[in-house]
């Protein structure tokens, strides 16, 4: 018998962080969790792909406060950076239209006490930071507001309401080279993964975060081998419908077949099924299905 293929749990996993983020408009909707940051002390790049959708200048997706500082550093979806009590505002040099991807980067390090906030690989401006004052070393973390009080004081008026993909967090300050190379890349590569362990806060971490309020798993267009490997199913499973099987015809073999059930026997079957666990938060649409129906169905087709 020829099988239709199936993916490892490794594999789900890169699938997955193919996934953006929608938020909802409103003051619930965000994702927060608490984190250790003290290997970006001497230095950090924040680097994500966003889609503004709602008009305004302070729509903050992403921000990071400790209990001394609730502002060690956040950035809003048209061009402003506030790190260690300094604003680089640059929402005036640059116009973002709504509705439209944009790669953001925002870099700092200790030793150069510089902050610079880059907009789809260009420079946009940077700003100095007080001498001596380095990033607390634990706090919150929200994606999709900012803090006005220690994890919380979250407003309206500050909610992003847009579309985030690959949000990450570097260890290190990268140079215009690595970000424009970045920019360059596109909104569907995975050149981020290249730095390795430097990037202490992975985009597929952050999706295994609890959500609050409206906050959506997206597809945002980045799953072209889905349909490649769906229509490849197509040709190696193309059998006539009597010799069409499911995962249900597992029942049939002889570990199964004319046995009592027992919860053994339920829990081994229910395995299949736990695999949605790995995609709780995520939107079902057509191509989810297709992306199950293609390597999770576990069906196979019988050959005469």
């Amino acid at each position: 018998a020829a099988e239709c293929a199936s993916e490892d749990a490794e594999t789900r996993l890169v699938d997955r962080r193919h996934n953006g983020l929608q938020f909802g408009t409103t003051v619930q909707d965000y994702v927060l969790f608490k984190t250790r940051m003290d290997v970006l002390q001497e230095s950090w790049s924040l680097c994500g792909w966003l889609r503004k959708k709602l008009a305004g200048n302070d729509r903050y997706w992403f921000a990071y406060g400790t209990s001394s500082n609730v502002e060690e550093f956040l950035s809003t979806d048209n061009g402003r950076l506030i790190t260690l009590n300094t604003n680089v505002d640059m929402s005036s040099r640059t116009s973002v239209e709504l509705g439209v991807w944009s790669h953001w980067c925002s870099t700092w390090s200790f030793s150069s006490r510089t902050a610079k906030i880059y907009r789809n690989g260009q420079l946009l401006g940077s700003a100095t930071t007080p001498s001596g004052i380095k990033p607390g070393s634990e706090g919150y973390v929200v994606l999709g507001n900012e803090f006005d009080s220690y994890g919380g004081g979250f407003q309206n008026i500050q909610a992003f309401g847009g579309d985030l993909f690959k949000a990450n967090v570097f260890d290190k300050e990268l140079d215009a080279s690595q970000i424009k190379e970045m920019a360059d890349s596109g909104l569907c590569s995975d050149i981020e993964e290249k730095y390795g362990r430097s990037r202490y806060i992975k985009w597929e971490d952050l999706l295994l975060e609890e959500k609050s309020g409206n906050v959506t798993e997206i597809d945002v267009g980045c799953y072209p081998e889905v349909q490649e490997e769906e229509s490849n199913s197509t040709e190696e499973c193309d059998c006539g419908e009597k010799n069409q099987t499911s995962q249900w015809d597992l029942l049939k073999t002889e570990k199964f077949y004319n046995r009592t059930v027992t919860v053994e026997m339920v829990e081994e079957i229910k395995q299949s099924w736990d695999i949605l666990g790995d995609f709780v938060g995520a939107a079902v649409t057509d191509k989810f299905i297709a992306h199950f129906k293609t390597h999770h169905d576990g069906s196979t087709c019988e050959q005469d």
